[in-house]
């Protein structure tokens, strides 16, 4: 979730729910937070992924107001940035998943500091980042379980701990800052496949998550990130991160206790225009992804039964996944032609977010979003965005034959499972006084699946699920960040 930050829960074949967002960005862009720039930050016009955007975007104005202002414009002057940004999550599901009408809230109040080192050092272009994030206002942390499924049963977040180191990294730019390098306790969603549509809480991909096997937004693993921008517009990318099993219910300070299990390569190749740049500006990436670490099989046991008819009979593992994923925006139609110089036109955009998994042994093999997005509908309110979007998810057909399987041996029908779900969404972005910022969203579920809650006998239901996202700025209101 978190710009990217829903997505919150951390997917487990054996239904356990774990992990947060999110987002990891974006936003409009989505899951992960603070106010330290991306690699790609003059590209993407955010700055870490799964926050919103018209937070995380650079601030118009240099001038700190509020109770804090004077301590933190002497800080700045001394090198160190500071910022507090709260996301609260409510979800419901009054007809959809397993058990219809729960619902759950979870608040994350995130934490940051940056650290500039050319001021404390002399070291043009270093950065040392750090981010905290405090969770609380927590009701229901079973409401994945509680709807199950792969898509909406992963918005609501659920996380273990209190607290989560999610950021702790030295950032080095050079050649005029056109390489940024990045090292330490990160997460890949902060530069990979950023989410292009503009609700924090539905706009994710769930091969990354599944398949790729990346932890929840505002949970930091061991990684490093190169960028390079290879013009004004376009840009490559690597990377490689820790796999970590189990992660999730760590507070990211345990370094002792991680069991590294494999690690995840990264690649993407990007461009991204704005309306400074281009009447009708777009962005695209495609990323690449290649996870080493072994995995559960979708159907078999050791001993080559089903692990669904089997539940106390060890897995078979399979080593290693990979996968791609296309990004893309594109803006259609602007109400003044095209002809006005205006950051925030009246203008429809479409975009989608396509992934396929190579590996049939993963519970998901494609997924893909497409929507069209209203931005600034009155140009009174310039941040407004209306947007629709249908989510077509396909697993693969021995993945579905586990879940009739552990239906059937848990008293339910054990009828076959539809590999193909569709997800129908309506959402919302207000811009508030003060920065805040108001995102509902309401969906559809069509033959939803039990992927969190595989050993039940209930079968999910097609129905709806709604829930909105606030976002707090409180840095900024505070005066320690700019705004």
């Amino acid at each position: 979730m978190i710009g990217d930050i829903s997505r919150f829960a951390s997917p487990s074949g054996t239904g356990a729910v774990l992990g947060l967002l999110v987002l990891g960005s974006s936003l409009t862009a989505l899951p992960a937070a603070a106010q330290t720039a991306t690699p790609v930050e003059t590209l993407s016009d955010q700055t870490q992924a799964r926050t919103n955007p018209d937070i995380a975007a650079k601030a118009t104005s240099p001038i700190r107001v509020g109770p804090l202002a004077p301590w933190a414009t002497e800080m700045a002057a001394a090198g160190f940035t500071f910022d507090i940004n709260m996301y609260d999550f409510y979800q419901a599901n009054p007809s959809a998943g397993l058990r219809t009408g729960q619902q759950s809230n979870s608040a994350y109040f995130v934490l940051s500091m940056t650290a500039d080192m050319q001021k404390l050092a002399g070291i043009a272009g270093g950065s040392i980042n750090f981010t905290e994030t405090l969770f609380g206002l927590v009701r229901n942390l079973n409401m994945a379980g509680d709807i199950g499924d792969t898509t909406i049963g992963y918005q609501p977040p659920y996380n273990p701990n209190d607290n989560r180191l999610s950021l702790l990294t030295y950032q080095q730019k050079l050649l005029d800052d056109r390489l940024v390098i990045e090292v330490g306790r990160t997460h890949p969603g902060r530069y990979y496949a950023l989410p292009p549509c503009n609700s924090i809480n539905s706009c994710f991909q769930d091969i990354l998550y599944f398949n790729a096997g990346w932890t929840s937004p505002l949970y930091s693993v061991w990684g490093a990130n190169f960028a390079y921008k290879t013009s004004p517009t376009t840009y490559i990318q690597a990377g490689a991160f820790s796999v970590n099993p189990g992660t999730n219910v760590l507070s990211g300070y345990d370094w002792g206790y991680e069991r590294l299990s494999g690690a995840l390569a990264m690649f993407e190749i990007g461009r991204v225009t704005d309306y400074t740049q281009e009447a009708y500006p777009g962005r695209a990436s495609l990323t690449g992804f290649y996870n080493s670490a072994d995995h559960d099989d979708n159907f078999k046991t050791v001993f080559g039964t089903s692990k669904g008819l089997n539940p106390g009979t060890p897995v078979l593992q399979k080593s290693g996944t990979s996968g791609i994923v296309l990004t893309g925006t594109q803006t259609l139609w602007r109400a003044d032609g095209g002809r006005e110089v205006n950051p925030h036109p009246t203008a429809i955009s479409v975009y989608t977010g396509t992934g396929y998994a190579f590996d049939p042994t993963i519970p998901i093999r494609f997924n893909s979003f497409v929507g069209l997005l209203l931005q600034a509908p009155d140009q009174g309110r310039p941040l407004d965005t209306y947007g629709i979007k249908i989510n077509w998810q396909r697993l693969n057909e021995n993945y579905t034959r586990f879940l009739a399987d552990a239906n059937f041996i848990s008293g339910g029908s054990g009828a076959p499972f539809s590999r193909d779900k569709f997800v129908f969404e309506l959402n919302a972005h207000f811009a508030m006084p003060g920065g805040v910022i108001l995102e509902p969203v309401v969906q559809y579920l069509v033959n939803g699946n039990s992927y969190f809650n595989p050993y039940t006998a209930r079968r999910p239901k097609d129905g709806f699920y709604g829930g909105f996202t606030l976002s707090v700025p409180l840095g900024t209101l505070l005066g320690l960040a700019p705004g």
